[in-house]
């Protein structure tokens, strides 16, 4: 289940990962867009004005932007159909990083992921959701639940199996992912959003890209790998956003936004296959959050269902994640788990 990491190193430029949008302390400065969204200050010209575009969704989906709740242009979904289709077919939900303040479901990050997914035989769902400049926590969580209740009720639409359902993210999509995964009957966590309440949210596994887990820890578990002066306890953080206040502010409430919290609502019953991967070179959330949330994962499931490695010198959004050989890994999990 565990390996061991090699200590955290700095690329020799001192940059960092995808784009250059993080300051040298690891945070990342951003603005208000005119529609009141947020993006990168450092974002190039395109991640502005993706930004600012309304959502039509991806041109190369069979069912782009289709709308899986009913309480904001952000909820949409970009649905891709198997070539070889068979009307049952088992359903991937990706979902999208951008630190729950930017991007979307045709994010170029994800792109390997939804293709390698159609070519496996796989229902593709890339979700959008609230960003924390509209809605802040549960709302981005509660949108991706919505998603997967949707798929379930549309199964037949979508030749969906609603017995074989995979959530895949990365980075902040990852947090979404498995907080989706682990929280199938916490009712408050559906926030604002009602729509197809009478289907389930539970998944049957769970693939986490380098997402952050524990937020309250997250600068302390870098000053222990030598990193010191990070500010995601302060209130200018991607996840202080999301949470709604500064994560240093108040324990009891940035812990409501950490699955093991909850872990006393999983069902009698609940199981539950993951893959958790991560770089050791990841400067922007501490390699050690997946490493714990693989730890207490396993204490959880059993160690035979969580699968975790870390990726030697991979940093944050790394192409390494997404090779050939890595993806084809990934999926003769999913294959195992949803068999």
């Amino acid at each position: 289940m565990a390996c061991t990491p090699s200590p955290l190193v700095e690329s020799d430029t001192g940059d960092m990962t995808g784009p250059k949008m993080f300051d040298e302390n690891y945070t990342c400065d951003f603005v208000v867009m005119s529609d009141g969204t947020f993006a990168p200050a450092n974002a190039s010209t395109d991640d502005t004005a993706m930004a600012e575009t309304t959502n039509t969704g991806s041109e190369n989906a069979d069912y782009p932007a289709v709308s899986y709740a009913s309480n904001s242009d952000a909820q949409v979904m970009d649905i891709y159909l198997p070539e070889n289709a068979t009307g049952s077919d088992p359903v991937i939900v990706v979902v999208h990083g951008g630190g729950f303040m930017f991007g979307d479901q045709t994010m170029d990050i994800i792109q390997p992921v939804i293709e390698a997914g159609v070519a496996n035989g796989y229902v593709v769902a890339s979700v959008d959701y609230r960003k924390s400049s509209e809605a802040s926590f549960p709302g981005a969580l509660s949108d991706v639940k919505a998603a997967v209740r949707y798929l379930r009720a549309n199964a037949e639409t979508y030749g969906i199996n609603a017995d074989k359902v995979a959530i895949w993210g990365e980075s902040a999509g990852a947090y979404l992912s498995l907080m989706t995964a682990l929280t199938p009957e916490v009712e408050d966590l559906n926030g604002d959003v009602t729509d197809n309440l009478e289907q389930s949210s539970a998944v049957t596994a769970l693939v986490d890209f380098y997402g952050p887990v524990e937020f309250y820890t997250m600068d302390a578990e870098y000053e222990a790998l030598g990193i010191e002066g990070t500010t995601y306890s302060s209130e200018d953080s991607f996840e202080s956003a999301f949470v709604g206040q500064a994560i240093g502010e108040d324990e009891e409430t940035t812990y409501t936004t950490w699955w093991y919290t909850y872990v006393d609502q999983l069902p009698d019953d609940f199981t539950l296959s993951a893959w958790i991967q991560v770089g050791d070179s990841d400067t922007s959330v501490p390699y050690t959050q997946s490493q714990n949330f693989a730890e207490k994962l396993a204490e959880v499931l059993g160690e035979d269902s969580v699968t975790f490695g870390i990726i030697e010198g991979a940093e944050h959004e790394d192409d390494l994640f997404y090779t050939d050989d890595n993806l084809a890994q990934v999926f003769a999990f999913l294959a195992e788990a949803l068999n």
